[in-house]
């Protein structure tokens, strides 16, 4: 397809290093039939070693993502550019594109930007325009269009490497995440309820397996290796939003992993939750496995929806106690499928924000909560990212929202919690777009230092 501009939508699926294992759903279809038909334990137990055998040995160097919150220091931010057939979201990308190019700019940062040959031009003429004077950038092509969310499909280490998420059978990953949100749930609401809730879960809590879905990892991949540089592999399936890498209270590296990354992992390698803990260890060079915390994503898809670590051992996480005592007595003043399936929706939100809490404060975090998001007046201020300028003061670039909202959130930022000289907000309308569709500027930034 080609939008009026003759920018493609379409991913390629191309045969790469990231190409689906079918052998792995295979011993999973032998598994399930086992299990269905009380077949023997210990032919069981024989399978479950061959899925176990299944997963890869190391390939990241042992080193540690880009860290996210302050001390990361970024200097590049690294973004995908692309259009869809739809006019509006045509608009949207280039809002975000001259944004992103704007704050660069004045910080004295570096852009790169992954695009296709057919929106390669664009790019390069909506950047040579006046306003982008000392811009300094790169242009990389890609073989085809990339997925704008340019934060989940790769994670770039600090020797200078990239490591890329393997690619799943959909199917499989799909089975997995929701076994595992079936488990720690099902005290939550009714076993019925909770059917529906995994069934039709882009009404509730999205599954976050997009870059399974769209393949985003593997023209960032290519780009890389075009370029000559050594790509690892991921291990355990988590996207770039859904890890949070960091450091606690006495500057020690950790990784915050949202729990559906977790089980997934350890449902599609027949693995311990503590097992998954210890491959990521490995592949991030860590030396325990306690600096590897797992976390309930707070009633959202991805950990950087719903929380925002500002460093040395400082998270702000969601809460909608408010938003949910509203809609409680919105649904009781006008019952009805719309009013009580927000009120049913926020609930189990501020259920999941409440587990959040105290898996982060049992990992020793100083646990700080504010509402800083709301699906209703669309702004998300927790989705975004840490820079630092050439004049070695950070700054934080989010979604921009009601000037009112903004202004609160910066002086939190600046005078309360003195994390940052200084916010930048996206374009109001482009953000609530943006946000509307499932992301935001934190996702489609992604961060590195060099």
């Amino acid at each position: 397809m080609t939008d009026p501009k003759g920018c493609t939508d379409n991913v390629g699926d191309h045969k790469t290093a990231t190409s689906i294992d079918p052998s792995l759903v295979t011993l999973h279809e032998t598994l399930r039939s086992l299990k269905n038909n009380n077949g023997d334990g210990l032919e069981i137990e024989a399978i479950k070693a061959k899925i176990r055998a299944q997963l890869p040995a190391v390939d990241t160097a042992r080193q540690l993502p880009h860290k996210k919150t302050p001390s990361g220091r970024t200097k590049v931010l690294h973004m995908n550019y692309m259009h869809s057939q739809n006019e509006t979201s045509v608009d949207i990308e280039r809002e975000h594109l001259r944004f992103f190019a704007k704050i660069v700019q004045q910080l004295g940062l570096h852009l790169e930007i992954l695009t296709d040959v057919s929106c390669q031009e664009e790019v390069k003429r909506e950047l040579s325009k006046d306003n982008y004077p000392t811009l300094n950038y790169t242009v990389i092509i890609s073989q085809t269009p990339a997925s704008k969310w340019a934060e989940d499909s790769v994670e770039y280490l600090q020797n200078g490497q990239i490591a890329a998420l393997r690619l799943l059978d959909n199917d499989l990953l799909e089975w997995a995440i929701k076994t595992g949100r079936r488990e720690r749930w099902q005290r939550k609401m009714s076993a019925e309820k909770l059917e529906d809730v995994l069934r039709d879960h882009h009404l509730w809590i999205l599954l976050g397996m997009r870059v399974n879905e769209l393949k985003t990892g593997l023209e960032r991949v290519r780009a890389a290796q075009a370029e000559g540089q050594k790509v690892g592999y991921i291990r355990a399936y988590v996207e770039g939003g859904n890890m949070i890498s960091a450091e606690d209270a006495e500057g020690n590296p950790m990784v915050l992993v949202g729990k559906d990354a977790i089980s997934a992992t350890a449902h599609i390698y027949q693995l311990s939750d503590d097992d998954v803990r210890k491959v990521i260890a490995e592949d991030f060079g860590l030396e325990n496995i306690e600096q590897v915390v797992c976390v309930e994503q707070p009633g959202k898809f991805h950990l950087d929806m719903g929380m925002l670590f500002i460093g040395n051992g400082v998270v702000i996480l969601n809460n909608s106690s408010t938003a949910l005592k509203d809609a409680v007595e919105m649904a009781e003043l006008v019952p009805c499928d719309t009013t009580e399936q927000k009120a049913a929706k926020l609930k189990l939100q501020h259920s999941l924000e409440e587990d959040a809490a105290k898996d982060l404060q049992a990992a020793g975090l100083e646990v700080r909560r504010k509402a800083l998001e709301s699906e209703i007046l669309l702004y998300n201020f927790f989705n975004g990212e840490f820079v630092e300028g050439s004049d070695g003061l950070n700054y934080y670039i989010t979604n921009g929202g009601l000037k009112e909202q903004e202004k609160i959130f910066e002086t939190l930022m600046v005078k309360e919690w003195q994390v940052v000289q200084k916010v930048f907000f996206s374009p109001q309308k482009a953000a609530q777009k943006s946000l509307q569709d499932q992301g935001g500027v934190g996702c489609r930034l992604k961060g590195s230092g060099q």
